[in-house]
Parts: C-alpha cells; sequence; structure tokens
C-alpha cells in the first residue's frame, strides 16, 4: 500500500458518493424509457436524444410513441453475466470473453391506475427499446436504445406498512460503446 498514487489533493477521501478525485457521478437508475421495438427517436444523431426529441417522442401516437416509468426506487445497473470461452476453445487455453449482459433493475412504486394499465399494455410485446436516465441527469441507451427482453410483473403487496409496488428487471447485451449523455433536464421527463 505504500506505492499508493493519487493525484488528490491532501488526503485520499472515503465518501459515500463516487466524487472522489473529480470521479463522474453517474448517479443510479432513476427513469426508464421504453419504445415499441420498430420504433425510432425522430432526429436523433451522435451519442444519444435531447430533451426535446424525448418529449417530442412522448407525445407521439405511433410506433415512435415513448412511455416513461419512474421515479424508481432502489435503482440498479450491474453485470448479470458474461458469455466465456475457456480452454481448447481458445489460443493460449485461458479465458476470453464474448458478451456481457448488464441487468437493470428497481421498483416502481408511486403508481397510478393509468401507469399500471399501460405497463401490463406493453406485455404485448416480447421485446422493447429501453433507455435508462439517472438521478444525476445522464442518459444511457444513445439513439437507438438497448433491446430489452419485456415482462411486466403484476403489482405485488408485501404486506401492512408498505407501498404496493411493480418490481422491474431488464437485461440487454453490452454495447461496445455506451455512451453517456448528460442533460439537467432528463430526470424531469414525464408522462402527459
Amino acid at each position: 500500500m505504500s506505492d499508493l498514487i493519487c493525484d488528490c489533493e491532501g488526503y485520499l477521501e472515503l465518501a459515500a458518493f463516487p466524487t472522489n478525485c473529480g470521479a463522474e457521478n453517474y448517479g443510479h437508475p432513476y427513469l426508464l424509457l421504453f419504445m415499441k421495438p420498430e420504433g425510432t427517436i425522430t432526429g436523433c444523431s451522435g451519442d444519444g436524444p435531447t430533451v426535446a426529441q424525448l418529449n417530442t417522442a412522448i407525445t407521439e401516437v405511433d410506433n415512435n410513441k415513448m412511455i416513461v416509468f419512474g421515479p424508481i426506487t432502489n435503482g440498479v445497473r450491474a453485470e448479470s453475466e458474461r458469455q466465456e470461452e475457456t480452454g481448447a476453445d481458445t489460443i493460449d487455453g485461458m479465458t476470453n470473453v464474448i458478451s456481457q449482459t448488464i441487468q437493470i433493475t428497481g421498483k416502481l412504486k408511486f403508481l397510478d391506475e393509468e401507469v399500471r394499465e399501460d405497463l401490463e399494455g406493453l406485455n404485448c410485446y416480447d421485446r422493447l427499446r429501453m433507455w435508462m436516465i439517472t438521478d444525476t441527469g445522464w442518459l444511457f441507451g444513445g439513439c437507438g436504445g438497448y433491446s430489452v427482453a419485456n415482462f411486466i410483473s403484476a403489482l405485488l403487496m408485501d404486506g401492512f406498512g408498505t407501498r404496493a409496488y411493480i418490481p422491474l428487471d431488464y437485461k440487454f447485451k453490452a454495447p461496445g460503446h455506451d455512451p453517456a449523455v448528460y442533460d439537467e433536464l432528463y430526470p424531469t421527463l414525464v408522462n402527459p
């Protein structure tokens, strides 16, 4: 540990949030945006859509309509599993990672009947396009979103003193390039 080098000035901080040495605080999953598999965000180019383009998609009525779910609680984005090849399948016998699966989980607790009906209506589709927005204003998914296997759970009620919720659990193959786009207005998106 005596060889530890840090570019921070002063002592090494032990902070609750990842801001040591100027690290970016991407936050945690806060909103999930969904669109039919064949939908596209009109005019999107570059690393991701603007707030105006997302608001246009939210008010659409055709395949390009986007639905906002959130705020979600206990939102987590983590590695789910890896597909690997090992042994005789590799040149040197070591492990090669072929693909990585990312999982986004959370609970949708602040529900009304309209949101619940929208969720249940999405069960018609076995795949959806999904984007993730964090509580600090970062959008992940670029212009095309992630293709996710879709299943919306029923409303769960854990018992006295707890709020009813719908658990959210989505997996997607990690893209080779996963740009994060920042706008402080992303977390303010809502359905009309």
